[in-house]
């Protein structure tokens, strides 16, 4: 009997000693570069105990969305710290079947303002090479492309701010788009620059390095104003739109062209590539859903159309990238 029990006692702590990041369901790795990226998903997600999973000094939530299991965080707002960051979660989380990286981007041709592009290939060479996306995620998106599109919003918060405010300026829907957003699925990706790039303890929704913590309170019945545009971007230039001003020169470059080069890509960044040549190492699928935040459609405002918009794009990526998620079976 003595053996019996100390058996017993052995496997129940042997459980306990599990990790709450342990798991043998399958799972998608769901990335974003910065924390307005992330939060519209992990405000949805119910997560395991003992959350968030510190690795390295990156913050991942593991638990799950739409039924689906996921683990979610940020990745690093350069390529460098990008690629990295993926490979340490997917050494970690052996169940991951694919790796989605979800956020903002530069758009031109059919991907306009508030769209979300999932291209089906990506160049971090300005076009001498390309790595495609997995096939079986690409159809995928194209099979989901109209459903997500009907989830894609059309009014653009100021969610600049502190993650303490996030509730409070998410509520704060000011800046109409005034078109309907949809889902491009196809076309060419390219990303370039970003090497210098850095994100700080308390950098907010813009800057930080980890997620906004879930569960922010604050304001959260709509206050609904309507600016156009171009009025937006020069509220924001001016310096209405809280932290608009300090933060735009952390901003990325805009989009549609790389350098002095005339090839017009359906969406640039700074991180999907690595992120992307990371999933290929380890020959786990890969796709992103790019939400566009910034175009040539308010002329020289840069980059405060993009700090008036970045937030809608995000979370339209956000959506798309939730419809995806509950549809993937590479069984």
């Amino acid at each position: 009997m003595l053996t019996r029990a100390l058996l017993v006692a052995s496997l129940v702590a042997a459980t306990l000693a599990v990790p709450a990041t342990a798991s043998t369901a399958p799972c998608v790795l769901l990335l974003g570069s910065y924390p307005a990226e992330v939060s519209a998903n992990l405000a949805l997600m119910t997560l395991d105990p003992r959350q968030p999973t510190t690795l390295d000094g990156h913050e991942l939530y593991a638990g799950t969305l739409g039924g689906r299991r996921v683990v979610t965080g940020i990745a690093g707002p350069s390529p460098a710290l990008t690629g990295a960051t993926t490979t340490l979660a997917l050494r970690q989380w052996t169940c991951i079947n694919a790796v989605v990286f979800t956020g903002t981007a530069g758009g031109a041709g059919p991907a306009q303002l508030g769209d979300v592009a999932v291209p089906s290939r990506w160049t971090g060479d300005e076009g001498h090479h390309y790595s495609s996306i997995d096939k079986r995620a690409l159809a995928l998106a194209k099979r989901t492309a109209a459903q997500a599109g009907k989830q894609l919003g059309t009014m653009a918060a100021v969610n600049d701010g502190p993650c303490a405010c996030e509730a409070v300026v998410e509520s704060v829907k000011a800046v109409p788009l005034g078109r309907t957003p949809r889902v491009v699925v196809g076309g060419n990706g390219v990303t370039f620059g970003g090497e210098s790039n850095a994100c700080y303890e308390q950098g907010g929704m813009l800057a930080g390095c980890n997620p906004c913590p879930p569960g922010s309170t604050g304001l959260r019945a709509p206050v609904v104003l309507s600016l156009t545009p171009v009025l937006a971007a020069q509220a924001a230039r001016a310096g209405l739109v809280p932290g608009a001003r300090a933060l735009a020169g952390l901003a990325p470059r805009p989009g549609g062209t790389v350098g002095n080069s005339s090839t017009s890509y359906i969406a640039d960044d700074m991180q999907t590539t690595a992120s992307l040549a990371a999933a290929r190492a380890r020959h786990v699928p890969f796709i992103a859903f790019r939400g566009i935040s910034d175009t040539d459609s308010v002329g020289n405002l840069w980059p405060f159309e993009y700090l008036v918009y970045q937030g809608l794009a995000a979370d339209n990526a956000a959506a798309a990238a939730r419809v995806w998620i509950t549809a993937w079976n590479p069984r």
